[in-house]
């Protein structure tokens, strides 16, 4: 047996039992429902929670709704898959109802859910009738964060119509070798021949994070081998050996690696804390104004590919493709602005939570509050051993101190900010359930795919152990 779902310490216990036709999918519902009951009694003893949710398609063809959660559990914070379970239609009303009968069903709270993250679909957010407003109105002190890393591909999905041109363009080179097999081998081997650092192109795909500026970067660093294979084969030809196709391309891979690295971070952002995220935006706000500036000057070094393109050919870029470059850099720093700034201001004000030792008391506070803070401001030994990056676990230290405080803190800090759980999640699915088991019911085998907790899987089987039959 393949360690699929769980470990070898667990793929040794089962292999001891005798196997009948439904042994070991019985020991995998078994030991899946013993995870889940830890998960509902941690989930329960603590005071508070948060949902991240998505939904997805599976290779049978069903939606899929797919719910993480975030708790305290022995003083630190933990997150597992609550639960995954087919929808018909994806409907809000679904979608709440099937998280609403769980959460009865289970005996937890919703006056304990401080938080739910989810994309930015309608049926999630929208305004009226959605699943976020369904769940605000059995919460109402939960905080909804539209998922940022779905935010960032929103923001970097706009593009002037000129450079939309060249990436729709790249992605149709791309497609026209990589998705036929015959094209696809053949230009490995020729890429093989002429000794090239890769062999291959990459994919283009709208529901992938990372997918543009790998494919570009790809398609830069084989171009002179894309234009020799596709010569007297396609029209295509003629915009690799366009000068200012190329300088576009070049920058548009160059922007989308720099987006990537910002889209790597946020996928991390489950270990890192809300004002982190916003740090890291801001920041990356502030170097597209840094570069907008340099391509005015005419410097090049901040886009890489752009300058040895620049340099090899001995090009002066001419006016009008440096104004578009600067334009969408601008576009971009205000679709940042457009996605996150509400939100940045809003926090502006909680800023006591990531820096408790300054001397400004907020305004808003409640008078225990702002007591509790001057108390712990003042601490000495806290103040030294004040540790940004580990902003939650400190407040949980204070817990017992400062109750009002860690209160407030607790309920900014612990909301997701990313649906990157989910999707992780989504991509687990994928491997456990193929067009050969399509008819594979998810939820066990996928809580045991992804869950964090230790099953104690000897301890469960001799639990659940019946006497088997010889014959079997």
């Amino acid at each position: 047996m393949r360690p699929t779902m769980f470990g070898e310490k667990e793929v040794k216990e089962i292999e001891r039992i005798p196997l009948s036709n439904n042994t070991v999918a019985r020991r995998i519902d078994e030991m899946a429902e013993w995870a889940e009951d830890e998960l509902i009694r941690r989930v329960v003893c603590s005071k508070y929670y948060t949902l991240q949710l998505d939904e997805s398609t599976d290779v049978q063809g069903l939606s899929q709704l797919l719910v993480f959660v975030r708790y305290i559990w022995q003083n630190d914070v933990h997150e597992d898959i609550l639960f995954c379970k087919p929808i018909s239609c994806g409907t809000a009303e679904e979608i709440f109802n099937a998280i609403d009968s769980y959460i009865k069903e289970k005996g937890l709270q919703w006056k304990n859910c401080f938080g739910i993250c989810t994309d930015g679909a309608r049926a999630m957010c929208g305004k009226n009738s959605s699943v976020v407003t369904r769940v605000l109105k059995q919460s109402p002190c939960a905080l909804w964060t539209h998922c940022s890393l779905h935010r960032e591909a929103l923001v970097s999905k706009a593009l002037p119509t000129d450079f939309k041109t060249v990436l729709n363009t790249a992605v149709k080179i791309v497609n026209y070798i990589k998705t036929k097999p015959l094209q696809a081998r053949l230009f490995q081997k020729l890429c093989e021949e002429m000794g090239s650092l890769h062999t291959s192109l990459l994919l283009h795909t709208e529901v992938r994070w990372l997918s543009r500026g790998k494919v570009l970067t790809r398609l830069v660093e084989l171009r002179n081998e894309v234009t020799i294979y596709l010569e007297g084969k396609t029209e295509y030809i003629e915009s690799l050996l366009d000068k200012e196709f190329i300088l576009k391309l070049t920058y548009l891979a160059d922007i989308f690696s720099k987006l990537n690295e910002l889209n790597l971070y946020l996928q991390g952002s489950n270990e890192s804390d809300i004002f982190a995220v916003h740090d890291r935006i801001r920041a990356f706000m502030k170097k597209l104004m840094l570069w907008k500036s340099c391509i005015e000057d005419g410097k090049y070094d901040c886009f890489e590919t752009l300058e040895t393109f620049i340099i090899e050919n001995q090009l002066q870029p001419k006016t009008n493709i440096l104004s578009a470059i600067s334009t969408h850099l601008s576009l971009l720093k205000n679709n940042f602005d457009a996605y996150f700034g509400e939100e940045m201001k809003k926090l502006d004000s909680l800023n006591w939570i990531c820096n408790p030792f300054q001397d400004r008391l907020p305004s808003s506070m409640s008078t225990k509050a702002s007591e509790e803070l001057i108390g712990l401001s003042e601490d000495t030994s806290l103040k030294n051993s004040f540790n940004r990056k580990q902003l939650t676990k400190f407040w949980l230290s204070v817990a017992g101190n400062y109750p009002c405080l860690f209160d407030e803190a607790i309920k900014v800090l612990l909301p997701f900010s990313t649906s990157y759980l989910c999707e992780a999640g989504f991509s687990a699915m994928i491997s456990i359930k193929t067009k050969y088991r399509n008819k594979l019911d998810l939820s066990n085998s996928l809580r045991l795919k992804v869950t964090k907790i230790e099953v104690d899987a000897k301890a469960v089987m001799t639990k659940n152990r019946k006497q088997i039959h010889p014959s079997h």
